[in-house]
């Protein structure tokens, strides 16, 4: 509760309601979440213990750069905009960037 209250969390559960909230979260992202751009936000969060601040900003600031424009980006917009199910057509297996991504990309 105090983590919640602190801004630092969403919310607050009993333990029995954890994995039903998390398992629900999940799913969202599943369903309305580009898979490359999720594949490259958990290979970041792994990456960033290993980096500092500065590098992940560049590093972020670099994937995003690779990920905007793309299929997938305007997919997601113009899924919400005519509230429809998104239909994802990038892969992290085929469309994976070079990593790290080069500043010129």
């Amino acid at each position: 509760m105090e983590a919640a209250a602190m801004g630092l969390a969403i919310r607050s559960l009993p333990s029995g309601e954890v994995l039903p909230a998390a398992m629900e979260i999940a799913r969202d992202i599943a369903k309305n979440t580009a898979p490359l751009s999720v594949a490259i936000a958990k290979r970041l969060l792994w990456e960033s213990l290993m980096l500092s601040p500065d590098e992940v900003g560049r590093r972020e600031t670099e994937l995003h750069h690779h990920l905007m424009g793309r299929s997938d980006a305007i997919e997601g917009v113009m899924a919400w905009l005519e509230r429809r199910a998104p239909q994802w057509k990038l892969s992290p297996t085929k469309d994976w960037p070079e990593w790290p991504v080069s500043p010129d990309r």
